[in-house]
């Protein structure tokens, strides 16, 4: 699950960026989400995009 968490929060940030660069720079908040979010995972122990891969099918 930690693997799959990483990737998704990566590609995000990826994704962000890439298309902040292309368009428009008010994709940069897409990263700056995934950061918070990181961080407050980290604080609390707790991970909303681990909760959310873990009712995806192929985790069941």
């Amino acid at each position: 699950m930690e693997r799959q968490v990483r990737i998704a929060a990566g590609a995000l940030v990826l994704f962000g960026c890439i298309l902040a660069f292309a368009m428009n720079s008010a994709f940069l908040l897409l990263p700056t989400f995934v950061g918070c979010g990181l961080i407050y995972a980290g604080i609390s122990n707790t991970c909303a995009i681990a909760s959310l891969l873990a009712k995806m099918p192929w985790n069941k």
